[in-house]
């Protein structure tokens, strides 16, 4: 097993049954090369993987948006969550989870995940992002941090309930394919799935 994934605390027992799944998927961000495509444009298993992802939320006709690397500060800063039409949606995600997860009698498991697994991808993720992000300033660097601290965390709690009825397709697969592209999807405004 890859240092990442630390199995003194997330053991086989507090994840089963689906301790393979969200295992298989620590396996896969263990290895992401975190930005390693930073400021790279148009690469199409990453337009298609957040397209995946925006239909799953019923944002059907999005966009794909590549923004320069110099625009990624201003982008950032003028960005709202309120205004974030994916986030609108996001935002039942975890109480979906929770719910199923306590109906399934893993809400221990869950609340393992949930401490466990940010931690994890932040002690992965942060000395990359810090290199390539620094010279934007902290902010800058903790939003990115911050994202795939989101993204990871929400794809293993997912995995957690995924052989649930309605629970079976895990969107946050298809943002995981786009992180291990070496791109960070920022998230849809409008009609525009914003990408770098």
């Amino acid at each position: 097993m890859a240092a990442f994934l630390n199995t003194n605390t997330i053991t086989k027992d507090v994840l089963n049954p689906n301790d393979e799944r969200v295992n298989r998927l620590l396996q896969r961000l263990s290895k992401v090369n975190w930005l390693s495509s930073f400021a790279e444009k148009s690469d199409e298993q990453v337009e298609q993987a957040m397209k995946e992802f925006a239909h799953y939320f019923g944002l059907e006709h999005c966009e794909i948006k590549w923004i320069a690397e110099d625009e990624l500060p201003s982008f950032l800063e003028e960005m709202k969550l309120e205004d974030n039409d994916v986030w609108l949606k996001l935002q039942q995600v975890p109480e979906k989870i929770k719910h199923q997860a306590e109906q399934a009698g893993r809400l221990d498991a869950l609340l393992t995940l949930a401490d466990e697994v940010p931690a994890l991808i932040f002690h992965h993720c942060f000395d990359k992002l810090f290199a390539l992000l620094g010279r934007y300033g902290s902010s800058v660097v903790t939003t990115a941090v911050c994202y795939m601290m989101y993204i990871g965390g929400m794809a293993c709690a997912w995995e957690l309930v995924s052989d649930i009825q309605g629970c079976e397709t895990n969107p946050f697969l298809s943002l995981i394919a786009v992180l291990e592209q070496g791109h960070w999807p920022l998230g849809v405004t409008g009609n525009q799935f914003f990408v770098i």
